[in-house]
């Protein structure tokens, strides 16, 4: 027996049993001669009237009748049938469509009296039920259900340590220009419950701070999904509020900078400006920090900082307030960085080229050729020892230990690549190789002029 109890009928998405029987026929697989549905709208409530018409096309196409019982007339396949069918196909739909608009506006009028319209009330918040009278039976508990038809719910506070956390929230948001994520990581650090059995997320938070409802004001409407379609937003003069649904967690005033707050940190960043209020940190302090960064009021995030200008360091250089050193360093980095992607890549592609499987391990820059040789890509930047000499230092024996490391050896300057090593890593015993400028003919027999020679390319 196919059954779909309790589910829509509007799409077929959703409808296990329908589905499986659908399948059935069209694999010629079922067992059966006829298929008994008890009326027209069990078949199906879709809102595409043919979409109810094909499915009983493919029965009837693998020899299979349909046959509705509780319906006056015979589904014998005549003219009469398949005006009736139609008919009541368009009324089944015309159905789920009406009751979708009253269901609708039963909500927008409880909804206007300041009740709640399903779903969870979310951290700091619980759900009291209410009678028909308007007098309060006791607090839902999460995934309780109300116990009458004719209950109502309404927002109410939640236990004293969660509104303080809720509170404390808006605290670090403002005060402390802490972002979603920070806020996330210091309430897991803390061991904060989230309330959903799970750590905290940066979504979790942004919801905390940017919903009305802690402020007293609870917004329905916001969007919909109707007849099971895809959900929309809509538009601000239909949504519906009720501004007393609950003593305020937070006040209005609070909630409204912390939205302030938020937008200046998404706004499209001043360059000049931020240049500018970076030289006057310098001019203050002697040093530009993070902290004081953070500290500064006006001043954008010093992750936005970073992103919109390369780095903090290049940030700081374009400012005129950069340690030098410092720089140089964060542009050697970033450099290597960038180089050991492009030559995992190129390897990726190079084996791919000559027909050898490959899987990734669990560290990032290890491959793994035909499930028993582990490639490890290293790269070497050039450094100056006391006395000036150029040398380059290629780790070999570093966690995981590979079969092979494969090197990039970066000119004097970091900015390219002089040429390439391929190590097998049982032939050395020290956790390090030591390349010296001044004896280029050093490791020469793994050393190679390209990538693509260490597969045996020529390019």
């Amino acid at each position: 027996m196919y059954a779909d109890a309790g589910k829509s009928g509007l799409r077929i998405n959703n409808r296990d049993g329908l589905r499986e029987l659908i399948a059935d026929v069209q694999a010629r697989t079922a067992d059966f001669s006829a298929v008994l549905v008890y009326d027209i709208s069990r078949w199906g409530r879709f809102q595409d009237v043919d979409e109810g018409a094909h499915y009983e096309f493919v029965c009837r196409d693998a020899g299979i009748q349909v046959l509705y019982c509780a319906e006056p007339f015979e589904n014998d396949g005549s003219a009469l049938a398949s005006m009736v069918k139609s008919m009541k196909r368009t009324m089944a739909a015309e159905y789920s469509r009406e009751l979708s608009a009253k269901v609708f506006e039963a909500q927008r009028r409880f909804a206007t009296q300041g009740y709640k319209m399903g779903g969870s009330a979310g951290f700091g918040l619980r759900r009291m039920c209410f009678d028909r009278d308007g007098n309060e039976r006791r607090t839902l508990s999460p995934g309780e259900r109300k116990a009458a038809i004719t209950d109502r719910v309404r927002f109410c506070w939640g236990p004293a340590d969660e509104v303080a956390v809720v509170r404390q929230i808006y605290s670090w948001f403002i005060d402390y220009h802490l972002t979603d994520t920070g806020i996330a990581k210091l309430l897991n650090q803390r061991k904060v419950e989230s309330g959903t059995g799970r750590p905290w997320t940066p979504w979790l938070v942004k919801g905390i701070l940017t919903n009305e409802k802690y402020t007293g004001r609870v917004v329905f409407n916001r969007g919909s999904a109707k007849l099971t379609g895809l959900r929309a937003l809509n538009p601000v003069e239909d949504w519906i509020y009720t501004t007393d649904s609950l003593p305020a967690i937070i006040p209005p005033t609070l909630f409204d900078l912390a939205q302030r707050e938020r937008s200046n940190r998404i706004a499209p960043m001043d360059r000049e400006s931020v240049l500018a209020m970076l030289r006057d940190i310098h001019a203050q302090h002697g040093k530009v920090t993070v902290a004081l960064i953070g500290a500064t009021s006006g001043m954008p995030n010093p992750k936005r900082i970073g992103e919109a200008f390369g780095t903090l360091a290049e940030a700081y250089a374009l400012a005129g307030v950069a340690d030098t050193e410092k720089l140089q360093y964060v542009k050697t980095k970033r450099s290597i960085q960038q180089m050991r992607e492009a030559t995992l890549t190129a390897c990726k592609l190079l084996i791919d080229r000559f027909g050898i499987s490959y899987r990734h391990c669990e560290e990032r820059w290890c491959l793994c050729l035909d499930d028993k040789i582990i490639v490890k890509i290293v790269v070497a930047r050039s450094r100056h020892d006391p006395a000036g000499r150029v040398r380059w230092r290629i780790p070999v024996h570093t966690a995981p230990i590979p079969d092979f490391v494969v090197c990039v050896r970066m000119d004097v300057a970091n900015a390219g690549v002089l040429d390439y090593y391929l190590i097998p890593v049982e032939e050395f015993t020290e956790g390090h190789i030591i390349l010296r400028a001044e004896h280029s003919q050093d490791r020469e027999e793994y050393r190679y002029p390209t990538l693509a020679a260490i597969f045996g390319a020529n390019s």
